[in-house]
């Protein structure tokens, strides 16, 4: 059964690299458009989004003073916050990966402390935590823990709200979350989505080939072959992965070499997610040809899923822009998936262990495009 695969992928390689300008068009495209992005959003550390309503805030109380459950209890009430109680190192899992963007830690005997600091008492520090990348959440949510903090403790005080001087804390910014690496690259951005997006219009076109082969009569001759229908496919499922981890290579490797974009995290995650994304495009083209019944029918509904899964897997912009109802469905795509790989493993600085379980969903994809694919194939055939 190897040895027909191997062949099957040899004659997909050469006729893909027989036609050098198609073959051309489909590294330079993602290129360019990549490029063109990353210029304009000037290398990058650049700001995130301002949702209206309930925006995520991470507390954790070490207190127990009853003036820093009021707080607490009044941020929830707010219209603009959603207080999400947890653990320290949670909250620092949490904004590492980019789930959230601010994290309040209340350390033990802040209240009382903040509480004589209004009397001139020294005034304790108020640990943070915050993802660089999300800059204009940040700022709501810090005004309105500030405002919240400082209302409470004076009502607590003097039975009134403030009216204005010195902060009875001061705010201390913590690092863990803050390094260089996890500062907001758009370079680094453009780059995952337009490789992605390259390699789900590779699809198509891989698509277009397969319906092409079987117009063309050559599922009936396969009737008389000892090879079957479903080495076909998986001969042509490598070879079309093999053409996206061409594209994946040739795209990052102009963002790093013209743009000096790095991978800050893990390297080896670095590489299991381009092929994990590359199985997946090569899944995902014959998911298409699978379905679809003519070339040109089947090329407008497949672009138009290709700029869907684009647009909404945040390849144009960052899905934290995006509402966060939208944040949670697009989970169950797999540009979603793989665009959050790179970014992790380049601009977010994240390790090995970030990287498995997005490898892990994308080879799912893979092989569920496949398994759907193969059968539909072999009854064509029989």
């Amino acid at each position: 059964m190897l040895k027909p695969i191997l062949e099957f992928i040899r004659k997909d390689l050469l006729i893909f690299a027989s036609d050098r300008r198609a073959m051309m068009i489909s590294f330079a495209v993602p290129v360019v458009i990549a490029s063109f992005l990353a210029s304009i959003t000037g290398g990058g550390e650049s700001s995130s989004t301002n949702r209206a309503l309930h925006v995520p805030l991470l507390v954790v109380n070490e207190d127990s003073a009853p003036v820093t459950k009021q707080i607490i209890a009044d941020l929830g009430k707010d219209p603009s916050v959603k207080v999400i109680e947890t653990t320290a190192a949670d909250a620092a899992k949490q904004i590492k990966s980019g789930k959230s963007a601010y994290a309040i830690t209340f350390p033990k005997g802040f209240g009382d402390a903040a509480s004589k600091a209004l009397m001139g008492g020294t005034r304790p520090e108020l640990p943070s935590l915050s993802d660089p990348s999300r800059e204009m959440e940040i700022g709501i949510l810090r005004g309105v823990v500030i405002q919240t903090t400082v209302r409470n403790l004076s009502r607590s005080v003097f039975g009134a709200s403030p009216g204005g001087g010195q902060l009875p804390f001061t705010e201390a910014k913590s690092s863990p979350v803050s390094t260089d690496s996890q500062k907001w690259s758009g370079k680094s951005h453009a780059f995952a989505g337009m490789a992605v997006q390259g390699v789900l219009f590779l699809s198509i076109e891989a698509a277009m080939g397969l319906m092409r082969e079987r117009k063309q009569g050559i599922w009936k001759r396969l009737r008389s072959s000892p090879v079957s229908p479903g080495t076909l496919l998986i001969g042509r499922w490598f070879s079309s992965a093999i053409r996206a981890l061409a594209i994946l290579t040739v795209v990052w490797g102009v963002g790093m070499l013209a743009f000096q974009i790095r991978v800050q995290g893990s390297g080896i995650g670095f590489a299991l997610i381009c092929l994990s994304t590359a199985l997946m495009a090569g899944g995902f083209g014959l998911f298409i040809a699978a379905l679809g019944k003519t070339e040109q029918q089947s090329r407008g509904l497949a672009t138009l899923a290709v700029l869907a899964l684009s647009m909404l897997g945040g390849a144009w912009f960052p899905s934290f822009l995006m509402p966060e109802w939208v944040q949670k469905t697009t989970l169950i795509m797999p540009s979603r998936w793989a665009i959050d790989g790179f970014d992790a493993m380049t601009w977010r600085g994240n390790d090995l262990a970030a990287a498995l379980p997005i490898t892990g969903v994308l080879l799912l994809f893979a092989v569920l495009f496949t398994a759907v694919a193969i059968p539909r194939f072999r009854l064509e055939s029989e």
